[in-house]
């Protein structure tokens, strides 16, 4: 059969792959029958390898090692849309995911790898109370939960990660690492995550970044203070802090906004030119440590003014030039800050002001004009460690949760405006966001009131799993996490519509959301056959024909929807979730046509029984060549695939 026919994959399979096909290309002579032969990896790299030594830092915890072998299983899952719960389902380019994480993360990473601008999580702080769930899609959720404790037969939460429990802190470790991990290849060179932690968990947490992300891509350790009144329960000292952990993917391309100025950082811009643009007044005199003359010798010489013309030079052009020197405050010389070739290039932006010394003498003195707007905008300073704000409250997130549903449904949601600042700190205007421990949408609903404010057009990825809520009252109206999440959103674009309907249509603001919900892959994966040691031979051989034959001949399992096999391709083919998705005929036969118009990728599916002679024919006219086609296996007849695979990219199901 000719090699541009392949059998679709039927698992999302990891990056490991892609790095192993890169070995090959870069490195042919380590490889053995396809395989890697670590020896002559070795000898290759003898003095790049660090042995493995009993007293070499590293970090390690029970279950480390079996984590690596979990991040490289593929993904069994798929996403199914849900129009039902969606909001402009057809129109917008948010989305909402019901279900596992580590899942969903597996599912996404071929669409929007290296695509994430910025992360935000706010994971279970291991605190005694969380609950760790399952990180093996081939089981049911419930079976999982079931034969782990987690639940009785009747869905009961049972267990909780307790403090009690011998792998306290390495159960969290195993829950978090694998998550971060493939976190990593989502995000953008110049991409950023930040994770929420409390003192339970953030040294564990910065060690396994640290390994993840590499210590040289440590941004920052944000201590924000979100509960003033402190922590009552705490023995000793009530907690008012937590921590919010950064690191970049490439430190070297992070780009960060700055924050903007407070009214009183503002007063300082009081001097006006012509122009009206607004100037503060810096000394080029330098301050503080090494401003002595002897601390940088080359740095002190003469700037010359003549007060008649305003003019400055390096040199004493006649005698109204009045010589300037940097002097200290006690009156001993200092040094500039700027070389004589940056005052000849930036001449213009100097002035020159009497002041009066502390001996009471007054003399000239030189100072830079600093201006509130610049080429790239308007001035902010740098963002710092310490984050306090009335405004970065527990108690303001709860506020807006009685607002938005008229009690008090969620516990300890997110302030509203601590995370939008996540967001204005590392986003532009066009970014993609993920946050996959959505709890309430807070993130959502922030990228919603940023776009608002500036006319931005970011877009977000919120996962959140179906976990039940454990309120009585509450789970009546909205019995998992998942179920809030969505209804916020749902009730906060509504508010928006109703608010600002015609500038809301004038600005193609999009304030809506597809929500997918996680579920068994559509196709049928070939479980190993088992073997019992007491069966009949015959018995044994009819039973595994029946299972041989299901396998090849149902590809599709349960009451599958041809949305759901479109949904399914795209995330295996890499295809963006807002893909262009257009139902269509070729001759007898219904196709699905998906476009990617970011990535320019493009396939067609059709899932008839039978393709015609009439629609090949069709298929194999020029305007259809080296497109791909996906069709079920035993639509075609060999003939047919040979037709097929010489034309166009064909892949059977």
């Amino acid at each position: 059969m000719d090699e541009k026919m392949t059998e679709y994959e039927k698992v999302t399979k990891s990056v490991k792959p892609d790095i192993i096909e890169g070995l090959e290309e870069r490195l042919p002579q380590i490889f053995e029958d396809g395989k890697v032969n670590f020896e002559k990896l070795k000898e290759l790299l003898t003095d790049e390898i660090i042995e493995k030594e009993d007293d070499r830092f590293y970090f390690n915890w029970a279950g480390k090692s079996k984590l690596f072998r979990l991040i490289q299983e593929p993904g069994y899952g798929t996403l199914k849309p849900d129009k039902e719960k969606s909001v402009d389902f057809d129109r917008t380019e948010n989305i909402v995911i019901v279900g596992e994480n580590l899942e969903t993360l597996k599912l996404l990473l071929k669409p929007y790898f290296g695509k994430i601008k910025m992360i935000y999580i706010d994971p279970p702080y291991n605190t005694g109370k969380d609950f760790i769930y399952r990180d093996n899609f081939k089981q049911p959720l419930r079976d999982y939960l079931e034969k782990t404790g987690q639940i009785d037969s009747e869905g009961k939460k049972l267990t909780t990660n307790t403090e009690t429990s011998g792998r306290y802190h390495s159960d969290w470790l195993n829950f978090m690492y694998p998550r971060l991990e493939r976190a990593w290849h989502l995000l953008k060179d110049g991409g950023v995550i930040f994770v929420s932690i409390d003192d339970n968990e953030v040294h564990h947490l910065r060690m396994i970044m640290d390994e993840i992300f590499g210590e040289e891509n440590f941004v920052a350790n944000i201590v924000s203070n979100l509960n003033p009144r402190g922590r009552q329960s705490m023995e000793h000292i009530a907690v008012t802090h937590e921590y919010l952990i950064g690191f970049a993917k490439n430190i070297k391309s992070l780009r960060f906004k700055k924050q903007s100025l407070t009214d009183k950082q503002l007063k300082e811009y009081k001097e006006t030119e012509k122009d009206g643009r607004k100037y503060r007044l810096i000394g080029l005199r330098k301050r503080g440590a090494g401003a002595r003359r002897e601390d940088v010798p080359s740095l002190f010489y003469p700037i010359f003014y003549n007060p008649k013309t305003d003019d400055i030079s390096l040199e004493k052009l006649n005698e109204n030039y009045i010589e300037i020197l940097p002097k200290l405050e006690d009156g001993s010389f200092g040094r500039w800050r700027w070389s004589k070739s940056k005052i000849n290039s930036n001449k213009h932006l100097l002035i020159v002001r009497k002041v009066k010394r502390k001996i009471g003498i007054e003399e000239y003195e030189v100072f830079e004009k600093d201006y509130l707007e610049t080429d790239t905008g308007v001035k902010g300073t740098k963002y710092k460690s310490i984050w306090i704000n009335k405004n970065f409250n527990y108690e303001k997130g709860t506020e807006l949760i009685r607002e938005l549903f008229g009690k008090k449904v969620y516990d300890f949601p997110k302030p509203l405006e601590y995370i939008k600042e996540i967001i204005k700190l590392s986003t532009d205007r066009n970014s993609l966001i993920l946050d996959f421990f959505a709890g309430s949408g807070t993130t959502g609903h922030a990228v919603w009131e940023l776009n608002k404010e500036d006319g931005g057009r970011r877009k977000f990825i919120l996962v959140q799993l179906d976990e039940e809520v454990q309120d009585e009252e509450v789970k009546k109206e909205f019995p998992t996490v998942a179920d809030i999440c969505i209804e916020r959103l749902r009730r906060v674009s509504e508010k928006y519509k109703n608010e600002k309907q015609q500038k809301l249509i004038e600005n193609n603001q999009d304030f809506g959301f597809k929500v997918f919900r996680l579920d068994r892959s559509n196709f049928n994966l070939k479980d190993e056959f088992e073997i019992s040691g007491d069966e009949d031979i015959e018995e044994l051989k009819k039973r595994y024909l029946d299972w041989l034959g299901l396998w090849v001949n149902e590809p599709l399992v349960g009451e599958w929807r041809s949305i759901d096999i479109v949904y399914e391709i795209m995330l295996k083919e890499g295809f963006d979730l807002n893909s262009k998705i257009e139902e269509t005929k070729i001759e007898d036969n219904n196709f699905y046509h998906v476009l990617d118009e970011k990535q320019e990728l493009e396939f067609y599916l059709s899932l008839d029984e039978k393709i015609t002679e009439e629609t090949i024919e069709e298929i194999r006219t020029p305007g259809y060549r080296d497109k791909t086609f996906v069709f079920l296996d035993k639509a075609l007849t060999d003939n047919d695939k040979i037709n097929l695979s010489s034309f166009v990219n064909l892949k059977v199901i």
